[in-house]
């Protein structure tokens, strides 16, 4: 493991580095089936603009991980914590499983309850909120499993896929969450 920042069974999650970048990184951002339920990924993605992103990443407003294999010390997604709030202790959260081999079963369980933990834990937030288009079967899941609570629904907010559709909105609470887990 190389710098972990909190360790899981399967997955750690670590600062993204120049490898990270130059690595397939990019390409999973440019993959339209991995980037069909992102919102704001309709341009081409490269490794230029990625290593950019990487070195970009000091802002306290938001922190990206990359998600890495404990056993091949393989980098197969990014998870995130973007416009925190440390005034009124909220952040909006985000996962990727860019690796095709890893999309399907628990690493992205584990990698979302990971950045969950950070998010708690580590970061004393009070809140952590999620948007994800309604037709995401898998994201609504992933939801259902840390029992996050459904607050409401953009209607017709994203053009995706040729037509519009809804996002929705769920938020997960400290005080929810460190019953369920500490």
């Amino acid at each position: 493991m190389y710098n972990p920042y909190v360790v899981g069974k399967l997955v750690y999650l670590r600062h993204p580095s120049e490898e990270d970048a130059l690595g397939n990184w990019h390409e999973w951002f440019s993959d339209e089936e991995i980037t069909k339920n992102l919102a704001d990924r309709f341009w081409p993605n490269s490794k230029e603009s990625q290593l950019q992103f990487v070195k970009l990443l000091g802002d306290k407003r938001k922190l990206v991980l990359s998600v890495v294999t404990t056993n091949s010390d393989k980098h197969i997604g990014v998870v995130s914590l973007s416009s925190i709030n440390w005034v009124h202790r909220f952040a909006d959260v985000a996962i990727v499983i860019g690796d095709k081999e890893f999309r399907k079963g628990v690493y992205s369980v584990e990698a979302f309850g990971l950045i969950l933990k950070v998010a708690f834990v580590r970061l004393n937030l009070k809140t952590v909120k999620s948007l994800y288009l309604k037709s995401n079967d898998a994201s609504r899941m992933l939801h259902r499993v840390f029992k996050f609570i459904p607050v409401g629904e953009l209607k017709d907010i994203f053009f995706i896929n040729g037509h519009y559709e809804n996002v929705v909105i769920e938020m997960l609470d400290q005080e929810s969450w460190v019953k369920r887990n500490l």
